[in-house]
């Protein structure tokens, strides 16, 4: 299947999980108030409608993943109603998105879509007043004993969004912090940039100029259009800002390779950005693709990686791999063809862990049997860090560290609602987890 379609089809799909999801939640909040059962019927229709558009594609619904993304989204929103405040108006508000980004897809299947979803939006009901944020609370980090004596230590840093607010602030803490650490050499996880300009770009390579180990970056979504002048120009950027072409790097450190895959899409996406206060697109020009895929110089890398008798290897990439439920599901990982080749290279026993960025969360996507595929949040959004990862000979220890500058974290927080915190957070073994090679 070509790109185009894939995509496409990776939408609907989507979609579907989306709306399977949302009425999996209201059915289970029905349980305790008057209402729900009925957002839940138009969730259920609005899915079926779906699943006949993935019908016409040939394609059936993933319906072995409703359980995972339900449960992802009643982490976010609550078990309960009004557990988590405006938890009820996120849920409307992902039915608004599948609305805005299928209805050019589904054919005559829209207008019902719309007429069910202008039924649940009648019943929504917005405060006079948002909530105040929840008040400052440090995160601990999780403390963690390596499998033995530590042979190198290597800190990861999440997406960066140079020319966001807040985002050279916290970068610069953390790299204050990590240039402290030990660390030997950092991997940065795509979205080096927020618009992807050249003067972007610019202040990233002059800000990270002041890290101490040598630095490997990688391209994200941000990274591929110059949103300003609408230009597909991220590679000749990138490659200027950091001396390589963005197919893929493969280092090698003490005798452990580093797998640097840019698994940004070089392709705009038809979408513009999404509003979820307003549930509609923001006016403007749109960005890349935030489905991930990779070149064939990349491929051609983890065949390295997976040889017989090569080293031990961490694959970094800017999308996590399928399966992948969050949202929004399905499409905002790596794609499905590219994700299987991810997994059979990590078959081949020399794969220790793989670490994604994009989702700006710490999260575990997936275990490719015991080995970890590990998502890891950022500086400038909640929890407000970087990663230490220490490698010995059996294996590594991994820890999320929260940046030090209490002063710029009680402002970072003040924007940091209790959806935000807990989409980011992740749980104790998120944060902290020790992997052990197994036994030949």
């Amino acid at each position: 299947m070509d790109l185009a379609g894939e995509t496409i089809t990776d939408l609907i799909r989507a979609t579907w999980l989306i709306e399977a999801g949302r009425a999996d939640l209201y059915r289970r909040w029905s349980h305790e108030g008057s209402g729900w059962d009925s957002r839940a019927d138009g969730a259920d229709e609005r899915a079926r409608l779906l699943a006949d558009a993935l019908g016409e594609l040939g394609r059936s619904p993933d319906a072995h993943l409703v359980e995972g993304h339900a449960a992802w989204l009643r982490n976010l929103v609550g078990a309960s109603p009004g557990e988590v405040p405006l938890g009820d108006l996120f849920a409307a508000r992902l039915g608004d998105w599948v609305e805005a980004h299928v209805s050019r897809f589904v054919g005559d299947r829209n207008s019902r879509l719309k007429e069910l979803g202008d039924r649940e939006r009648a019943a929504l009901r917005f405060p006079d007043n948002l909530p105040s944020p929840p008040p400052f609370e440090a995160i601990e980090t999780v403390e963690v004993e390596p499998p033995g004596e530590v042979r190198l230590r290597f800190a990861i840093l999440g997406d960066l969004h140079f020319g966001s607010p807040g985002a050279e602030a916290a970068a610069r803490v953390a790299i204050s912090d990590i240039n402290a650490s030990g660390a030997e050499l950092v991997i940065q996880l795509g979205d080096v940039t927020d618009r992807g300009g050249k003067d972007e770009f610019d202040l990233a390579v002059k800000t990270l100029g002041e890290l101490e180990p040598p630095l490997t970056t990688m391209m994200g979504n941000h990274d591929v259009i110059a949103i300003d002048d609408q230009t597909l120009s991220g590679r000749e950027l990138y490659g200027s800002a950091f001396g390589r072409e963005a197919d893929g790097v493969l280092i090698e450190h003490k005798g452990v390779r580093f797998a640097v895959l840019d698994s940004a899409t070089h392709a705009a996406s038809p979408f513009g950005a999404f509003n979820f206060v307003s549930g509609t697109f923001i006016e403007g020009p749109g960005g890349a693709l935030v489905h991930g895929s990779f070149t064939p110089p990349q491929h051609d890398l983890l065949a390295e990686v997976a040889a017989p008798g090569a080293p031990p290897a961490f694959v970094f990439l800017h999308h996590p791999p399928q399966p992948f439920l969050a949202f929004p599901p399905i499409l905002f990982g790596l794609r499905e063809s590219d994700s299987g080749r991810l997994h059979a290279t990590v078959d081949s026993g020399n794969v220790w862990g793989v670490f994604a960025g994009h989702t700006h969360r710490n999260a575990r996507t997936r275990d490719y049997d015991g080995v970890p595929a590990q998502e890891v949040a950022i500086a400038r959004d909640f929890p407000f860090g970087y990663a230490l990862v220490d490698v010995t000979a059996r294996g590594y220890a991994f820890r999320f560290v929260q940046l030090s500058d209490e002063a710029l974290l009680q402002r970072l927080y003040s924007n940091a609602s209790a959806i935000h915190r807990r989409y980011g957070l992740g749980s104790p073994q998120e944060r902290g987890f020790v992997w052990t090679k197994p036994p030949s």
